[in-house]
């Protein structure tokens, strides 16, 4: 069929004629039978008639201008894909728990990295994220594509081409993208499309769907831009999945063009693999991020089966070294081994590939926790966003880093950062409590712990945030009554024990240390350390530092962020100890003394 007549059909052109015809023509008849029936003279007919004849263009017109959408009678500007549905509905998800944590006795990254659309009041926070303005035409949010396929299992692969575009993007220096964290947060919620930009502070938003049926695959996206409703840019693809890989390309390079985005370079490429790899390893990062255990060792199956197929896939190397970490973090792995392991995969996938941005900011991770190597961490994550300046997680890297070194205002412009590109998810507003405290700004930083429980009102360590604030601002009472409601017990008996001594309830306390003791003593000595250092038992507190030292301990990492320590700073034993891990030692560069 010829292209001006399908989009006559696309636009109801004709369905529009015919049916204002065949009312038309109704209307007519009725006026004459009236007419004939009340004696009207024929001009009444007569013009009755004109008057339907001359509208009959104006309708036409209207019916290829405008359309009849849920949010009322908007322009159209171009075909919508078939099978993108409903502007703004997505399908269901639960919250998804990812593994940018740090191992063994972590403090800022504790409260984990958990995004979850909003529920109702408590989700009105006034806490900034630092992005006031109107966001910047070249920016976008990546949402979920809807699986239509009949297998309701194929979810993940329609998931998983909406996270490759959107990692494509992301590498665009000169486009702002929102992070998968958030953008994916609203999959199963009705809204409309200007509020989802509003949330994310983009200006344009990329959505449609995927229908799998075995070898075939039928992949619809369409550009909107959020102030108006437009769309810039939309097609259908009907493809094999052995050309899944340039249909994302075409799809960038379509936005690319449709936002007028200006390029250093080409468009970035998806990196290829045989399609049964490919569909191996979206089933890997599905299962990587739903974050339990069960589903952990889910993901781990699917990567290590990616390599059997294609041993030289880059991303089922890293996807490897992100399982690895996650396991020696939850303790499936010691901490030694899970290091080994972690680097020998990271480094497998940069060997592969040196611009896979996600890569870099593990390496540098690992460097960061695992060896104390500050200069090559810098150098990892410095590559990384240098790569993938939009990529919220290689931003958050970045600042966490900078924190651990007693830079604290450069951490909080680049914390800030990663919750403009990211505003969804827990994990930036928990670094910014931490680098807020380390500035001795207590109230912002619990402005901050209640905006992460305002997205997630069940997310550890929260309230352990607003109970060490409510410590160091010497409000033992309600750090005692903020801890009860922590779900955590490392966080919340952290806490309680130092509450209950500020109250002078030292039975209790020393009770409560003994525990905490036993049962943490192997993976959490560097909090231990904490309660002795507040305590005033400095001996016993460089004993457990000690202690956190031959464990290799990945909340050394972050000593420099820790106003618990306060008490230790004039000791010669504090500076030797920074100086044995790489840390500066300038009193210039240490955090806030409550």
């Amino acid at each position: 069929m010829p292209p001006f007549i399908e989009e006559l059909k696309r636009r109801h052109v004709i369905r529009v004629a015919v049916i204002y015809m065949a009312v038309g023509w109704v209307l007519a008849e009725v006026a004459g039978f009236a007419g004939d029936t009340f004696n009207a003279p024929d001009w009444v007919v007569q013009m009755f008639t004109i008057f339907i004849l001359l509208g009959f263009p104006l309708v036409v017109i209207g019916a290829w201008a405008f359309e009849l959408t849920p949010e009322g009678l908007k322009r159209d500007t171009g075909p919508a894909p078939e099978d993108a549905g409903a502007t703004g509905t997505r399908a269901a998800m639960a919250p998804v728990a990812a593994h940018d944590t740090v191992p063994a006795g972590s403090s800022a990254t504790a409260a984990g990295e958990t995004s979850v659309p909003d529920s109702g009041p408590a989700s009105q926070s006034s806490m900034p994220t630092g992005a006031s303005a109107a966001p910047s035409e070249q920016s976008i949010a990546v949402l979920p594509f809807i699986n239509m396929s009949s297998d309701p299992e194929q979810e993940y692969f329609s998931d998983g081409l909406s996270e490759e575009l959107l990692n494509l993007l992301a590498q665009i220096p000169s486009l702002r993208v929102a992070a998968r964290t958030s953008s994916f947060s609203f999959k199963g919620e009705k809204i409309d499309i200007p509020a989802v930009a509003d949330k994310l502070k983009v200006a344009n938003v990329l959505e449609g769907s995927v229908r799998k049926a075995g070898n075939q695959v039928r992949v619809t996206a369409q550009l909107i831009k959020a102030a108006d409703g437009y769309h810039l840019w939309s097609e259908t693809f009907d493809r094999t999945l052995e050309d899944i890989f340039a249909v994302q390309d075409e799809i960038a390079e379509s936005v690319v063009d449709a936002l007028k985005v200006s390029l250093l370079g080409e468009v970035p490429k998806v990196r290829e693999t045989n399609p049964e790899a490919y569909a191996l390893y979206l089933h890997g990062a599905h299962f990587f991020d739903l974050g339990d255990e069960e589903n952990l060792e889910k993901a781990h199956r699917a990567f290590e089966q990616v390599l059997e197929l294609d041993p030289d896939y880059a991303p089922a190397w890293d996807g490897l070294a992100g399982v690895y970490i996650a396991k020696t973090n939850t303790g499936q792995l010691g901490l030694q081994e899970g290091a080994a392991m972690a680097r020998k995969a990271v480094a497998r996938a940069l060997e592969l590939d040196d611009t896979l941005a996600e890569a870099h900011a593990g390496e540098g991770f690992i460097k960061m926790v695992f060896d104390w190597d500050w200069a090559g961490a810098q150098a990892s994550i410095d590559r990384a966003v240098k790569l993938a300046p939009s990529n919220a997680k290689c931003v958050r890297r970045a600042g966490l880093l900078i924190a651990n070194q007693g830079r604290y205002e450069e951490a909080l412009e680049r914390v800030t950062r990663a919750i403009e590109l990211d505003p969804l998810v827990t994990a930036g507003y928990n670094n910014l409590a931490f680098v807020l405290m380390s500035l001795g700004r207590l109230d912002e930083a619990m402005e901050a712990a209640r905006h992460i429980l305002s997205l997630n009102p069940v997310q550890p360590g929260a309230h352990g945030v607003i109970a060490r604030c409510l410590l160091l601002k010497n409000e033992p009472e309600a750090a005692l009554a903020e801890s009860e409601r922590e779900a955590d017990p490392s966080w919340r008996d952290q806490i309680k024990t130092m509450a209950l001594d500020a109250l002078g309830r030292q039975g209790e306390a020393q009770q409560l240390l003994e525990e905490y003791t036993e049962e943490f003593k192997d993976h959490m000595a560097v909090q231990i350390a904490t309660i002795y250092a507040r305590r005033g038992e400095v001996d016993e507190a460089f004993n457990w530092l000690d202690h956190a030292y031959e464990m290799r301990d990945g909340g050394l990492s972050e000593l420099l962020l820790e106003p618990l320590f306060a008490s230790l700073y004039d000791d010669p034993r504090w500076t030797a100890f920074l100086e044995k891990m790489g840390l500066p030692t300038s009193p210039e560069l240490r955090c806030w003394v409550p």
